[in-house]
């Protein structure tokens, strides 16, 4: 089965669902689609994009992701651009890759990249338009608008040392505890989501439709 995972900023696939990527990635094709370069609002260099660019590519071969598709948004200027030049974007996305399951971005951040990503991808999977039968939107770590409101939690006990390996190949975006981007508030949040679920380590998520 085909599954398409739709990531702002490289980096955000990680820490969303980097160990559920690796679960999936065992029985299905996963691609990813990053919308913009992660780097051209926060820093300087213009080299900064080539490495946030390539810091994706590694950690995606450890997560078993097949595709990689760079959009190459302008980072946090997702604003500026069209809704229907977003929509398009992810529509010929789903299109060329034909997913069944997607996950994207959560609606509840103070990111607009990642509110408008949610956004775009809520048009680009309308029911009678694709033959998706799952959309998901992952969790992301950091200050949000309101609370995370998760409806499923995915297993990831097992997968969690590739998130974490995955993860820190994004060198530049690693901070120090107790930032939520640090690797102990990563698997303070894993550990957390576990409690809620029964489990040792889980990843959270809002189940947005489902076809049957």
């Amino acid at each position: 089965m085909n599954v398409l995972v739709i990531a702002p900023h490289p980096d955000d696939e990680v820490l969303g669902m980097g160990g559920t990527i690796k679960k999936l990635s065992k029985k299905n094709k996963i691609s990813l689609v990053v919308m913009t370069d992660g780097a051209s609002a926060q820093y300087k260099d213009p080299k900064m994009i080539d490495v946030r660019k390539e810091s994706c590519k590694k950690s995606s071969k450890i997560l078993g992701i097949s595709n990689i598709e760079f959009l190459k948004f302008q980072d946090m200027k997702l604003d500026s651009v069209s809704q229907l030049q977003i929509n398009k974007e992810i529509e010929r996305v789903i299109e060329k890759y034909k997913p069944k399951i997607v996950f994207t971005s959560p609606k509840n951040d103070l990111n607009m990249d990642h509110e408008i990503t949610f956004n775009s991808t809520l048009v680009a999977t309308r029911p009678n338009s694709t033959e998706i039968k799952q959309v998901f939107s992952y969790e992301l770590p950091g200050f949000v608008k309101d609370p995370f409101l998760a409806n499923y939690f995915e297993d990831i006990t097992k997968e969690f040392s590739y998130k974490i390996r995955a993860f820190k190949n994004y060198k530049s975006e690693i901070r120090k505890f107790p930032h939520a981007r640090s690797i102990e508030a990563i698997e303070n949040l894993a550990v957390y989501r576990g409690i809620q679920s029964g489990l040792k380590k889980a990843e959270a998520f809002q189940l947005i439709r489902n076809i049957s």
